[in-house]
């Protein structure tokens, strides 16, 4: 049961990383010759400066992905993320689809899995700080947290320098803010992100496609953020129901 909800988990969560094709409609980085574009390096050093800023944020997003079935068909899966961090040692994520219904609850000290259609939980000791479980719990299960990526950006991480092609795109709206529209190239990823424009430059929408299939897969995200939100505490703390069965996470093989 523990392999179920593991395998079942990875459906949904990713990696922060996405897709860089230009709209007929849009403007073209100025300099073909120029893998970086400044204008694009400047949109996501203001993302990356803003998401630094945050302590405690909320992330409500709805995405969808490909996946790949019987001779290389790709089918669409929809489904909704809600993530609570306060930094440096609280989380809590929902990520609810038609085909699964999954809370992570990280108290500082523990990290635990609750599968709520199927009332089964898993616990484990995790490290002291929100980005350092991130990376614990992707080494150690094979699990990579949706938006990880911007919460370890909120942690002083620093996901942009591996950027081996970046290009402005131009203005876009998403949910009616105007937004910078920014292309970058990483070595097994294109993506794209819509970054808001004015005093909270936060990515409002992304886009991934993954090169190392050769259907070239695609996630997308449509992103709302709350940068000061009301937590309550014991969003951070399990008790399991009465009728829960607790299992085990199934640990990578070496």
């Amino acid at each position: 049961m523990n392999r179920r909800i593991i395998l079942i988990l990875s459906i949904w969560c990713f990696s922060v990383i996405a897709i860089a094709q230009t709209p007929r409609a849009r403007q073209k980085p100025a300099d073909k010759g120029v893998a970086i574009d400044p204008r694009a390096m400047a949109a996501l050093s203001k993302m990356s400066d803003s998401l630094k800023t945050l302590k405690s944020f909320t992330i409500n997003s709805e995405v969808s992905k490909d996946e790949i079935v019987d001779s290389n068909m790709k089918i669409q899966k929809s489904a909704s993320n809600e993530i609570v961090v306060h930094l440096p040692d609280r989380l809590f994520a929902h990520i609810k689809s038609d085909e699964q219904d999954l809370q992570f609850i990280y108290d500082g000290d523990t990290l635990t899995l609750y599968d709520v259609a199927g009332k089964h939980y898993a616990t484990a000791p995790a490290p002291p700080t929100v980005s350092r479980t991130l990376d614990a719990v992707q080494a150690r299960y094979g699990i990579v947290f949706p938006m990880a990526d911007f919460i370890q950006m909120s942690a002083q991480e620093n996901f942009l320098q591996k950027i081996t092609d970046a290009g402005y795109i131009g203005n876009s709206y998403i949910d009616g803010a105007e937004c910078d529209h920014v292309a970058v190239r990483q070595p097994d990823v294109d993506w794209q992100v819509w970054i808001e424009k004015g005093p909270t430059p936060l990515p409002r929408k992304l886009v991934i496609t993954t090169k190392t299939q050769p259907t070239q897969p695609q996630f997308i995200a449509r992103i709302k953020w709350d940068t000061d939100p009301s937590i309550d505490s014991n969003l951070f703390t399990f008790t399991p129901p009465a009728d829960a069965v607790r299992i085990k996470f199934n640990r990578l093989s070496k």
